[in-house]
Parts: C-alpha cells; structure tokens; sequence
C-alpha cells in the first residue's frame, strides 16, 4: 500500500501561503512613491512639479551629470522645497522648512546648520551638496521634514559661482 495525501493538500498550502503574505505586508508600511527621474536644466533655473500629499522625507539619488573639460568634483545647485503644510487653514505655497538633511559617504552638506533653521522664520539658506570625489553618480540626498508636508515643487535655482564643478543633470526622486 503506497501513502496518498490528501485531496486538496496544495490548495490548502496555497491558502497557507496567501494568508501569511497578506498578513505580513498587512503590517509592513508599503509608504516609498517612486516619483521618478527629472532632468535638471545647464543654464537656468528648474522648477521639478511634484505635487504629492503627506510626506515626511524625500530622496535624490544622482543620476547623471554634466561634465566639464577638466576632472573635478560635482555640486549641485542651490535646492529649495516649496508647498503647503497640512495644518494651516489657507493653502498658501510656502518654502517648507527642513528638519534633517542626510547625504551618503561621498558627498558633503556645505551649508547643513543654516540650510536647517530650527526657528520658525522663513529666512533660510538653500540646500547645496559637493561631492569629496570625482564621481558622485548613484550617491543620495535625504530631505526630512519637521512633520507630513504637502510638497508642490522644487526649485534648484542656478548659480554661476560654480562653473569650475560638475553640476547635477539628472535627479530620480522618491517621498516617503
């Protein structure tokens, strides 16, 4: 006598199967928004429209670069966050303040203590990045924010004092 399983064994480890996948990602914040890649203007300033509700972070991984005739390292432009906040009765575009800034290892925050202004004036220095190498490719910019934000755009304002870098062409951006 050979052994037989029962009947509906594989439909019931199926079932198994789904109920525990559901349950774990049930529980798992499945909260990243790919928002996708933008291409960053040489010569002028660049508006990137977001428009995106709730967010508490945002992402900028490097993409590509503008390349100079000579090696050197790479800057990016001055980055400013404009939207509204959740809490306020008018819905007047504001630059959003910043909590927290975070790069990866090779890159470097000129100005971190005034581009995070802990009080509530709206006088604050942009965002600005140098590389410590000469490629800062697939390197990350992490923006947080003091509480969920409604983010309309980003602005990158372009500077000439920094001809002698290599600016940033491409951001792919994700919030959070």
């Amino acid at each position: 006598m050979s052994y037989k399983p029962p009947k509906y064994l594989f439909f019931y480890l199926l079932i198994i199967t789904f109920g525990i996948t559901l349950t774990y990602f049930s529980y798992t914040q499945l909260n990243e928004r790919d928002l996708g890649i933008y291409n960053v203007s040489n010569s002028s300033d660049t508006k990137l429209n977001l428009d995106i509700k709730n967010v508490n972070k945002l992402t900028l991984e490097i993409k590509n670069i503008y390349q100079n005739q000579e090696k050197s390292l790479c800057k990016s432009d001055e980055i400013y966050v404009y939207g509204t906040l959740r809490n306020r009765i008018n819905n007047d575009i504001v630059r959003i303040r910043i909590q927290n800034i975070d790069v990866t290892n090779q890159l470097k925050i000129v100005s971190k203590s005034t581009s995070i202004e802990p009080t509530r004036n709206y006088v604050h220095t942009p965002i600005v990045i140098i590389s410590e190498n000469f490629d800062c490719i697939d390197e990350v910019i992490k923006i947080f924010f003091e509480e969920e934000v409604n983010i309309k755009y980003l602005l990158i304002k372009n500077t000439d004092k920094y001809k002698t870098y290599n600016k940033i062409k491409t951001y792919n951006i994700r919030a959070y």
